[in-house]
């Protein structure tokens, strides 16, 4: 899916077939001169787009035009959409992805106040003398959000950016103040109006005589698309003694039925298109006459702009568009609806395509695409524009369509509210397998058996799963039902406890992604951090990470961000704390560009703590549990916020922190109440753990040691967050305090089995400890030998050695920044430099946005600026 680029191509000049009214463009100049905003307001047909195509067309190569034209059914999302798109051109140099940007919006609040500010900060930086913004077709902006946008761009508009809102009626915004103290100008329908010189102007032009002229406007009234079409049959008899808009309709028809019948035809049906060009009519039905067609179209003016060049594509005015469908529908109203489905698969644009399945009575339809693009469709406007789609159905079909209650669960999850979005899925449920439709009932089951594992419901969970067998050759599963089953599978076995069996569920899961490289695959079931601590897990993570990042390429999307810190983690239960820092650092500088992904930050959180646990700084570390535990994320529900204290208590418990550790265990005990598939008979104390160090902490060894030898017995249920290789370690240290020699050792060898350090990171000193004591025979020298490998890479007291700090401002920025900066001062675009540089356009503003956040600065020109003077500093011979 795009948005149609149409929708931001400002209309050709059509030389010869516009009046010059050099008073009224010289108006509309210093309106734009002396006025932060102009406001242009008349019904259709009054030329308003007309006199801002001529306006533009005399404006400066120093000034910039970022055109939007507005259709019905916009509102914030598309505006967003659209008018990134027209400032693309300028390279506005944004500190936030556009995507980020749009999607703070959307949430609503002070984040929309803050985007609209953003948004002009990045525009007063672009290297633009001035600049016009015009929104055509205003008045179909009427959703709140996108009113409050505009009211704070009004306000708050600098001086070297216009806004020109184009509108058939006035819309809804705070102007009154504006026109007070003289920052709004207005042009109404008295001044767009053809004045009487001018319509005689045009009479004579057509071979009529003065008062011919006359009369013409005494009917008209100076309304251009009237005195156009009385033009056009000034030599028929019974033309009506005034010309409005109640009568626009039967003189259109008449024009149409003075046509050539095959031209006549080809307007009817292609009017069901909101542009035409050669290539679409085409794949909407139509033969080889079609480039004459619009040819002859545009020679007889016909009441069509021209919005593109490059393929030649015309656009009707919406006032004739209107009557041909009229006609259309009444004279064949079978071919009027097939020909509104053909246009509609042919659309690439979500919200027009919709509009036009729901005009030619197709909501099933809609529905269907809906639901196939949902996955594509949460990347690019986001979980809540993906709601807003589905809330333009009518009330009635939504409740019984199947179809959209999944995508309003699939958004719903997204957005982390669990309790709905299961409202949506269980009905989902019901209405598919009312109707019959078994391959969509067990894709919605699959889906529903993911919701209830979030939500710690694992009994009713595998029961669903159970019935979806994807090793059973007779289960019929494939496709989206697989992927999602096999994902269940390996999120319950991980809920459930079953902790050795996670990575060869993965392992499954990960074959059938494989085969599907695609961004709504793969993002579905990103590794979270205690999937990825469990054992075996590396291998396949490994592979995992390179499949996710060949599916991202080099577009910026969340699964880019969420790769890359699912990478971090498992680098750290490897002990690759280096690598670990630069992905993790590659997330995070990646989900900022983004704005707000509250996942990643939650993830980013807690990794943060861990390195901070092993550097030794555990005030740091506890602090920064504490606050992802204050920012917990409701959606989440009570399992999950059972599994942040427990993790805050793990937490607690490394650093020695016995208080919060009492604090967090008696949550655990109260939270945990809740959750009756908390505890089973494969994990019977998920707390054995915390107890045991509680009890240590209290100078208790003896009941510390049998708590820890009973969490042992557990087996794998116990291995929570890689809790099992902590807790030998534990154990060995307390016997060896004991001076047992050989327990402590039989307690350790098994941790010193495997190939990565995992759970023994979280209490290093204790490592450090272990690998200096002489074990003589009773630990295996290759084991001892991994052991003491694996402690080299941390410094004495187990602390690292902090990054290396740059060592001067010229050295902030990495071989690419230093690369795309040169080109900035060179004078290149974005665009230039991406293909100077063989990048992409996103990728390019992600390294601008960096290079100004490193080096202070808010303009591509003061980069530019720094640029020379560094390289005016480093040359030979000269000073500083």
């Amino acid at each position: 899916m795009a948005l149609a680029h149409t929708k931001t191509r400002a209309p050709r000049p059509r030389a010869g077939l516009l009046l010059p009214r050099p008073a009224l463009l010289a108006h509309v100049r210093q309106a734009l001169d002396t006025h932060r905003a102009l406001l242009i307001c008349a019904p259709a047909g009054y030329g308003k787009t007309a006199l801002l195509t001529q306006a533009l067309a005399e404006v400066g190569d120093d000034s910039a035009v970022a055109w939007v034209a507005l259709d019905e059914g916009d509102d914030l999302g598309r505006l967003l959409d659209c008018l990134f798109a027209a400032f693309e051109p300028y390279d506005p140099p944004w500190r936030t992805a556009p995507e980020g940007l749009r999607d703070a919006a959307l949430r609503g609040g002070t984040e929309l106040v803050t985007v609209a500010d953003a948004m002009l900060n990045a525009l007063e930086a672009c290297e633009v003398e001035r600049g016009l913004i015009v929104l055509d077709d205003a008045h179909h902006l009427v959703d709140p959000a996108s009113l409050q946008f505009l009211d704070r761009w009004l306000a708050r508009m600098g001086e070297r950016w216009r806004l020109v809102l184009s509108a058939r009626h006035e819309p809804p915004l705070r102007v009154a103040r504006l026109r007070a103290t003289g920052d709004l100008a207005d042009l109404g329908p008295e001044q767009l109006a053809l004045d009487q010189a001018e319509v005689t102007q045009l009479a004579q032009a057509a071979g009529l005589d003065e008062g011919a002229g006359a009369e013409l406007f005494q009917r008209s009234q100076g309304w251009a698309a009237g005195l156009r079409l009385a033009l056009g049959l000034s030599q028929r008899a019974g033309l009506p003694a005034a010309i409005d808009r109640a009568t626009f309709d039967y003189l259109a028809a008449e024009v149409l039925d003075r046509l050539d019948a095959e031209l006549r035809g080809f307007l009817l049906r292609t009017s069901v298109l909101h542009e035409l060009d050669v290539a679409r009519c085409q794949a909407l039905g139509e033969g080889a006459m079609v480039a004459s067609f619009l040819a002859e179209i545009e020679r007889l003016s016909l009441f069509v702009t021209v919005v593109d060049l490059a393929p030649h594509t015309l656009r009707l005015h919406q006032l004739f568009r209107d009557m041909l469908q009229q006609r259309l529908r009444l004279e064949q109203p079978d071919t009027h609806r097939l020909l509104l489905e053909r246009a509609a698969e042919l659309e690439t644009d979500a919200q027009r395509r919709h509009g036009l399945l729901m005009a030619a009575g197709r909501p099933d339809r809609a529905a269907e695409l809906l639901l196939a693009d949902a996955g594509m469709l949460i990347n690019q406007i986001g979980a809540q524009g993906l709601l807003d789609l589905a809330g333009r159905f009518d009330a009635g079909f939504a409740e019984v369509s199947p179809e959209l209650h999944r995508v309003k669960a699939v958004a719903l999850w997204t957005m982390w509210e669990a309790e709905r979005a299961e409202y949506h899925l269980g009905r989902a449920e019901v209405l598919f397998q009312a109707r019959g439709d078994g391959a969509a009932l067990r894709v919605a089951r699959a889906h529903l058996a993911i919701l209830l594992i979030a939500q710690g419901r694992l009994t009713q969970a595998a029961a669903l799963l159970q019935a979806l067998d994807p090793f059973d050759g007779e289960s019929r599963l494939s496709g989206e039902a697989r992927r999602i089953v096999l994902l269940g599978r390996c999120w319950h076995a991980l809920e459930s406890c079953h902790f050795d069996a996670v990575a060869p569920l993965f392992e499954a899961q990960l074959a059938e992604l494989l085969k599907h490289p695609t961004v709504e695959a793969w993002y579905t079931g990103v590794p979270p951090p205690r999937q990825i601590s469990c054992r075996g897990m590396a291998a396949p993570m490994e592979r995992w990470f390179r499949g996710a990042m060949q599916v991202v390429g080099d577009r910026p999307l969340p699964l880019g961000v969420m790769g890359y810190m699912a990478r971090a983690w498992s680098l750290f239960w490897q002990g690759e704390f280096a690598e670990c820092e630069q992905h993790l650092a590659r997330a995070e500088a990646d989900a900022a560009w983004f704005g707000r992904l509250v996942i990643a930050r939650n993830h980013g959180q807690a990794l943060h703590a861990m390195l901070d646990l092993v550097h030794g700084r555990h005030e740091s570390a506890v602090a920064l549990m504490r606050l992802r535990l204050a920012e917990h994320v409701p959606g989440y529900g009570r399992w999950g916020l059972w599994h942040g204290i427990f993790f805050c208590s793990r937490m607690a418990a490394a650093c020695g922190d016995a208080a919060l550790l009492d604090e967090g265990l008696a949550r655990l005990v109260r939270e945990g109440a809740e959750l009756p598939d908390l505890v089973s008979a494969h994990r019977r104390d998920p707390l054995a753990g915390l107890r045991a160090r509680q009890a240590e902490l209290a100078g208790r060894r003896g009941e510390a040691i049998a708590l820890w030898r009973g969490l042992l017995a557990e087996g794998e249920s116990s291995d929570l967050l890689a809790q099992r290789a902590e807790a030998r370690l534990r154990l060995a240290a307390a016997l060896l305090e004991g001076g047992d020699r050989r327990e402590a050792a039989e307690a350790l060898a098994p941790a010193l089995a495997e190939h990565d350090p995992g759970g023994l990171l979280w209490a290093v000193p204790l490592m450090q400890r272990m690998a200096a004591h002489d074990w003589g025979e009773l630990i295996e020298p290759a084991s001892l030998a991994r052991l003491r490998q694996w402690v080299e890479t941390l410094a004495p007291g187990g602390v690292m050695p902090p990054p290396a700090m740059a060592s001067a401002a010229d050295d902030r920025l990495s071989q690419r920044e230093a690369e795309v900066v040169a080109q900035i001062a060179a004078g290149a675009s974005n665009k230039h430099i991406a293909r100077a540089l063989d990048l992409s356009p996103h990728t390019v503003k992600r390294h601008v946005a960096n290079i100004l956040d490193k080096l202070g600065l808010n303009s591509r020109g003061e980069a530019a600026a720094w640029w020379h003077d560094r390289q005016a500093s480093t040359r030979p011979g000269t000073l500083g």
